[in-house]
């Protein structure tokens, strides 16, 4: 199966796919999305099995760039942002990837020794916020002669010529009584396939990386989704985890969207107050959480003075994981 196909059919696109700092974006617009990104690889000479690596928060990118990679037959590798730049550094070099989309805010310290720390990265593409203010100039312009080889790219410049390509591969107008979508560029990978690298968190010694084929996407929707959360049309849900872990990434990604449901993502640190506004604005109605975050959520409606209250009356399934709760 292809996770492409698989998440963007006739009868998804016209649902909402993500909602996400007060925007509400379609599976229509998601996929014109995450086919501009395959046009950025293609263009960037991205080939089958090579691994890309992403440093992204919680956000639209995130998830277009990786449907993108794994429907391609490249490899995506998330990074958990919380991690030490060293860590990180480590991380890239133990997966050898070759190309990095990453934040704005964090590129210039990740690179600021260049191929001295990272001896298989050749190229970043940097995704910069409204919020940010240093260009991809500033990053090109910084370090010695061997580090400027490092090609720097801008998202943003990229997705705007990528999708002149992208609209050369979807073409035809998708209605539901076509039964089918346009062809793309994107082929059936084998089911063994390596479709994703998710690093442990090192408590047993060094991050390892673990290798997930293509067929496990769909496995462990076929299964846990399915059999125990059963989403159902018109469910949001969201994720105190973020999407580089497997919890987060089957939450937040994988389940709702291989099932037409809404993810709600957001960039901010999962404190209580973040999530109750999160509730608040949102109403999602499958949570999901660590114990250590419904302690805090506990502590905060105990308390007569937190803002903003704690409404949870949309909730209709809440999920624990990762210790005793």
């Amino acid at each position: 199966m292809n996770l492409f196909e698989t998440i963007f059919n006739p009868e998804s696109l016209s649902r909402t796919a993500i909602l996400y700092e007060q925007r509400r974006i379609s599976y229509a617009e998601l996929r014109e999305e995450t086919l501009a990104v395959a046009a950025v690889l293609s263009e960037l000479g991205v080939a089958r099995g090579e691994r890309v690596a992403l440093l992204l928060n919680d956000s639209p990118e995130f998830v277009a760039c990786f449907v993108a990679i794994c429907s391609s037959g490249a490899i995506a590798v998330p990074i958990n942002m919380a991690l030490q730049l060293d860590e990180q550094r480590a991380i890239l070099n133990n997966c050898t990837a070759s190309v990095a989309i990453a934040e704005a805010h964090l590129c210039k310290p990740l690179l600021a020794d260049g191929p001295d720390t990272l001896s298989h990265l050749e190229q970043v593409v940097v995704v910069s916020r409204e919020e940010e203010e240093f260009t991809t100039e500033e990053l090109r312009e910084g370090g010695d002669e061997e580090a400027k080889a490092l090609k720097i790219w801008s998202f943003e410049e990229l997705m705007s010529r990528a999708k002149v390509t992208a609209a050369r591969m979807s073409t035809l107008p998708v209605t539901k009584a076509q039964g089918s979508l346009p062809k793309t560029a994107f082929v059936k990978p084998g089911e063994n396939q390596p479709a994703f690298i998710l690093y442990t968190s090192g408590s047993t010694g060094e991050p390892k990386g673990a290798v997930h084929r293509q067929s496990d996407i769909f496995y462990t929707n076929e299964t846990y989704c399915r059999e125990v959360l059963r989403l159902r049309d018109g469910n949001r849900v969201f994720s105190s985890s973020r999407l580089p872990f497997a919890y987060g990434l089957g939450n937040s990604f994988t389940f709702p969207l291989l099932n037409g449901c809404t993810t709600i993502l957001c960039r901010e640190k999962p404190t209580a107050e973040v999530i109750a506004r999160v509730f608040a604005n949102y109403k999602p109605t499958i949570f999901f959480a660590v114990p250590v975050i419904y302690r805090l959520l506990l502590d905060h409606h105990k308390d007569p003075k937190a803002t903003p209250s704690l409404v949870s009356s949309s909730l209709r399934l809440c999920v624990s994981a990762g210790e005793a709760l």
